[in-house]
């Protein structure tokens, strides 16, 4: 498809709450004063959100939750000029994004050594493997980390956290933007986000978000094109009554830039002095390989506010998702010959997904003069369903990597592919939590879950469990800003997916203590976090070593570690954001016991500061630098590590009236790495170096 069709057609709606005008800038239609439009979901300030709504489920302070949060904000995202949820959470404490490197299948990431269950709007979004396509980080206003175990409001959640992406909504004032994008691996991008009332009275109000993007990627014979649709709108009838619908249509026509490639000629040297594999082979086949998806969704947010005590919400969502994944990679283990050939084989898996996820809570606040209350009960209920068409072909032809080419291998036909068993996942929720607050001092957060699921494969055994998971939390305030906190969850996470023998997994479950403080210092906008956290988990699935295209279930494994975050605002101009984590990890039960958990830096590490100024009196000037740093991590039998990697990144850019410009290069030596390498012989290549350049007009 050429660029025009894909440029034309981007048209994106979707939902918001912070406008992305920043202070110096004046907007004919909207003059911006320090009156900011308020996030519903709590104020934000450049990168600072005060509050967050993941980890209660309640707009909490995030001073005031005993739990480790992290929030991206909007601005920050643009700053940084992410181009995926993945790359937004490279400084965010704890975070090892971008686990599996520059991955155009999805979004991968690690939470103290545990693979986050992303949600979006609070409802889950990802289901299994390859089957919920890649969420756009444009239509999102900010991104929430909730580190540890969230299982009472949440029931699948995972014991090292839960993602939730915030999806932008209408707002009450019109304003609208529109942003150009062009980079290196010929990058087009074109952008549109209106907002605003539709009627005078402001009952009604809409979001109108629209994107096309035409891009290559760091893979030679690997596109990245996406169009998304999402319109939304608001419902006010009264103060007390909001009803918010948005749609969602997605496309994306890509390959797959993961290759596989082996530890001989990328972090080991290759046989017969072979050069390193150059990271941008294509070891798939050009007229074969596809990663295609398409999402249509459906969403409903409905509060009501009955009286100063009682507020009712229903959150509820359908959605339907198709993939088309083909793709050939090297047999494994991926071995690379003297020659410089490599022996592949074929894959396709084209699944079909349809979920519904339904969330009704009811709120109480109430209190004394000395005690306060805020309860929140709910029943959230999911279905997933899953089927759809897979293909295995071994042995269809050998590929040279330093002189690769095409064409000369077995094809798949329609005979090699068989029917996906049809896997229907149900799972129903009650929870109740009390956050009560003593004095002004004393923060205590209670909850308490029951969870029903069940996991039906057809022509298999079927699974169900019940599960109860509890969670407490006990915080101080100081009378100088700083709040010790200790809190005490767990885990419970059904699997969406089955094994290479139609089998069901069974739930992970897992459970954590964790102690820490915040600080914010008395008249400043700054924040800082340090926690520490031991945490352990009981059926993690791994690689299976007799058979690489299936999983197996490991007895027990353990991840503790300490965290660092600082939030820091030099002066209105001048901000700074720092965080450091160590991870420590361990298989305590089962296959490879005693090895560090596969893919999980021990040590990571990161800065990014901004600063605004004037070039000979002129305002509107911008800088940005980061550095990262990647630490070493195993394969999951402590046989091989991965080495560490120190990364920067940069932006330079200038506002004036309507117009915002910038530019921004992550990776700016152009460093050559590796993100993880496994046991079963495979390594995952690094982003490269990435220059964008946006345009950005505001009316």
């Amino acid at each position: 498809m050429n660029t025009s069709t894909w440029i034309a057609s981007g048209l994106v709606l979707t939902s918001a709450i912070v406008p992305a005008t920043r202070a110096e800038t004046t907007l004919d239609a909207i003059e911006v004063t320090e009156d900011r439009i308020e996030d519903p979901r709590g104020p934000v300030d450049g990168y600072r959100a005060e509050t967050a709504v993941s980890a209660t489920k309640t707009t909490t302070p995030i001073a005031e939750t005993p739990q480790a949060i992290s929030v991206v904000t909007k601005e920050q995202m643009s700053d940084q000029g992410v181009t995926s949820v993945q790359e937004a959470l490279r400084y965010s404490a704890g975070v090892g994004a971008e686990q599996f490197g520059m991955d155009s299948r999805g979004d991968w990431q690690s939470v103290r050594g545990g693979d986050p269950v992303i949600f979006l709007d609070s409802l889950q979004k990802t289901f299994g493997n390859y089957q919920s396509p890649r969420t756009e980080p444009y239509t999102l206003e900010r991104i929430e980390i909730v580190r540890g175990p969230s299982s009472v409001l949440y029931g699948q959640g995972n014991v090292g956290g839960i993602i939730n992406l915030a999806t932008k909504r209408p707002l009450d004032q019109q304003q609208s933007e529109l942003n150009l994008q062009l980079g290196n691996n010929e990058r087009k991008q074109a952008a549109i986000d209106t907002t605003g009332p539709l009627n005078a009275d402001g009952t009604l109000l809409y979001r109108l978000v629209a994107l096309g993007r035409d891009s290559d990627t760091q893979v030679k014979q690997v596109e990245d094109n996406r169009v998304v649709i999402a319109p939304s709108i608001t419902w006010r009838p009264t103060d007390s009554t909001e009803w918010t619908l948005m749609a969602l249509h997605q496309e994306d026509r890509t390959g797959s830039t993961t290759q596989f490639l082996p530890h001989a000629g990328t972090v080991t040297p290759a046989p017969d002095g072979l050069p390193d594999i150059p990271v941008d082979v294509f070891v798939s086949e050009p007229d074969f390989d596809r990663y295609d998806t398409k999402e249509n969704s459906v969403t409903s947010l409905f509060s009501h506010r009955v009286n100063d005590v009682w507020t009712l919400r229903q959150n509820l969502r359908y959605s339907e998702s198709e993939v088309t994944y083909q793709t050939i990679y090297p047999m494994f283990p991926p071995t690379l010959q003297s020659n410089g050939d490599i022996s592949r084989l074929a894959y396709a898996r084209n699944p079909n997904l349809d979920t519904l996820t339904m969330d009704n809570q009811a709120e109480a606040v109430f209190g004394s003069d000395n005690v306060n209350h805020t309860v929140i009960a709910g029943v959230d209920y999911q279905r997933a369903e899953s089927d759809g068409r897979t293909a295995y072909v071994a042995d269809i032809g050998d590929l040279n990597l330093y002189d690769p080419v095409y064409g000369n291998y077995s094809r798949v036909t329609e005979a090699d592919f068989s029917d996906i068993a049809e896997n229907t996942v149900r799972q129903t929720g009650v929870y109740l939590q009390d956050q009560i607050t003593i004095d002004d001092r004393w923060i205590a957060v209670l909850g308490l879950r029951y969870d029903n699921a069940r996991n039906k494969t057809e022509g298999s055994e079927s699974f169900e469990d019940n599960e109860v998971t509890t969670r407490a939390g006990l915080m101080y305030k100081t009378g100088f800003g700083l709040s010790p906190y200790i809190g005490y969850s767990e885990s419970f996470q059904p699997i969406t997916s089955v094994d290479a023998f139609n089998k069901p997994f069974e739930p992970l479950k897992g459970e954590q203590v964790e102690l820490g403080a915040k600080y914010q210092p008395p008249g400043s906008n700054s924040f800082f976090t340090a926690t520490a956290y031991d945490l352990r988990e009981k059926n993690r699935r791994a690689p299976d070593p007799a058979m690489p295209n299936n999983q197996i279930q490991n007895g027990e494994t353990r991840a503790r570690g300490v965290e660092l975050e600082a939030l820091v605002e030099m002066n209105p101009q001048w901000d700074l954001i720092a965080s450091y984590a160590y991870t420590d990890t361990e298989v305590l039960e089962g296959t490879n016991e005693g090895a560090r958990l596969a893919s999980v830096p021990e040590q990571l590490a990161s800065v990014w500061s901004q600063h605004d100024f004037a070039i000979a009196g002129i305002p509107g000037f911008r800088a940005g630098a980061g550095v990262r740093y990647v630490g070493d991590s195993w394969d999951g039998t402590d046989q091989l590590k991965t080495p560490s990697v120190t990364l920067f990144d940069a932006m330079v850019g200038y506002s004036r009236g309507n117009w915002d410009l910038s530019l921004n290069v992550n990776n700016i030596e152009d460093e050559t790495y590796f993100s993880s390498c496994l046991a079963r012989g495979d390594c995952f290549v690094g982003t490269k170096r990435t220059v964008v350049g946006s345009v950005n007009y505001s009316f």
